[in-house]
């Protein structure tokens, strides 16, 4: 009996060290081909991200260009091939395409050939509207972003970002230098929505006006000197806006301008002196001056954007400074519906330091300026003279083709990409 017992114990782990054997065999060759097929899976792959690559060199190069490249790589241990081709897809897209080949290894005697694909996207716009950017400066200068500070639309600047507190930034931040201090260190505790970036391509102001002064004297209204602009609604219809402009404050009007009548008015409003401005917008204009635009009292669209359909569109541009004034009018709260763009100066307050507490500037567009302009002074988070800030981003103009008339725009030096996609297998783990 113990000599059997024994024979079947000895055949019962021989049948469990070969059941084992067996199966530490089988996972051993499976190994080894799961690891064959992820290492072609991932060749096949990198084989298309370098015909992207070749196409991104190629095309940024000269974005002209539009063909098609076929390249084959191989060596002793490696061997495949990419086509790649950029494709014109009419208006303002454009494609890149990047296919690879890569010859795997033999399944049932026939070699599985892998293909992985690339495709990038691109906006083919040069021009793009000043008014794309919630904020854009080209010097902060020396001034903070602060606790409490919030903008709503993206932020550029060509200079150095300061902050001091926790701002929040809503959309993604971009500067051509840094920040001072770096996020997260020091005094700089701001939140970012949606990231930031640093060291990016400066985006370049105009040399001049010179596409409003063009439009002013071609289907628009230029005007020698001062000017007193007052903006209508007009009866509570939509599209029957108009402008009446003075010689001054008080004068008679010179001219009365139907906002939507284009076979009379193209949109620019152009004075060579200083501009001045308040009123309510039905319709799209452009009010520009060779000097200053000078903001009289509140200047507000006849239907608010953020709670209504509004085809309302204005632009503040100033060759210099775009200001608001010091009056009885301004010194208690002031409200601006407008894109803002201040060419060689600042988008400020007149008197900001010494003027009285003015409670709440109040902004629905976007401002673009050169230089930073302050609107007040303040003491801690206690305001001392001028206005607290409420700023906020018409998210229309994140729409590069919504933009007032003949507002400055920048050229891209190359074009941007819209979207990336890849396609990546999963190899089947044996």
């Amino acid at each position: 009996m113990v000599g059997k017992a024994g024979l079947i114990t000895v055949l019962g782990f021989a049948t469990v060290i070969g059941y084992v054997s067996s199966n530490m065999h089988r996972m051993a060759t499976n190994s080894v081909g799961n690891m064959s097929s992820y290492n072609e899976a991932t060749a096949s792959h990198n084989l298309a991200v370098t015909g992207a690559n070749v196409g991104l060199a190629k095309f940024y190069a000269d974005t002209s260009w539009f063909g098609s490249v076929t390249q084959t790589l191989s060596s002793a241990r490696f061997g495949g091939s990419f086509t790649m081709s950029m494709t014109d897809l009419g208006g303002n897209v454009a494609r890149l395409r990047s296919v690879s080949t890569y010859n795997g290894h033999s399944v049932g005697g026939l070699a599985e050939t892998l293909h992985d694909t690339i495709e990038v996207y691109f906006d083919k716009r040069k021009r793009n509207s000043f008014s794309m950017f919630a904020w854009m400066t080209q010097f902060e200068g020396n001034v903070f972003w602060i606790t409490g500070d919030t903008v709503w639309g993206r932020v550029h600047s060509n200079g150095q970002l300061h902050v001091n507190g926790k701002p929040v930034f809503m959309e993604k931040v971009t500067t051509a230098k840094s920040f001072n201090p770096k996020p997260g260190t020091g005094t700089n505790k701001a939140i970012f929505k949606n990231g930031y970036e640093t060291g990016v391509a400066p985006i370049d102001f105009p040399n001049d006006l010179s596409e409003i002064i063009v439009a002013s004297t071609s289907g628009g209204r230029k005007y020698v000197g001062d000017i007193w602009v007052t903006l209508s609604s007009g009866s509570a219809a939509n599209n029957d806006g108009k402008a009446y402009v003075r010689a001054t404050e008080t004068g008679p009007i010179i001219d009365s301008i139907a906002l939507n009548d284009p076979s009379s008015f193209n949109g620019a409003l152009l004075g060579t002196g200083k501009v001045n401005v308040q009123g309510q917008v039905d319709g799209k204009l452009t009010i520009a001056s060779m000097t200053y635009v000078v903001v009289r009292n509140d200047i507000v669209y006849e239907q608010n954007p953020r709670f209504t359909d509004s085809d309302d569109l204005l632009g503040l541009v100033g060759e210099n400074n775009v200001v608001v004034a010091d009056n009885a009018a301004n010194n208690s709260n002031c409200e601006i519906h407008a894109c803002i763009f201040a060419r060689t100066n600042s988008f400020t307050a007149e008197n900001y330091s010494t003027r009285p507490v003015s409670g709440e500037l109040r902004l629905l567009g976007s401002i673009v300026q050169k230089n930073r302009g302050p609107v007040g002074t303040f003491s801690g988070s206690t305001i001392k003279s001028g206005f607290s800030k409420r700023y906020r981003y018409d998210t229309r103009l994140s729409d590069p083709d919504t933009r007032p008339p003949f507002y400055p725009g920048f050229y891209v030096k190359t074009y941007a990409i819209t979207n990336w996609w890849e396609s990546f297998r999963v190899p089947e783990i044996r």
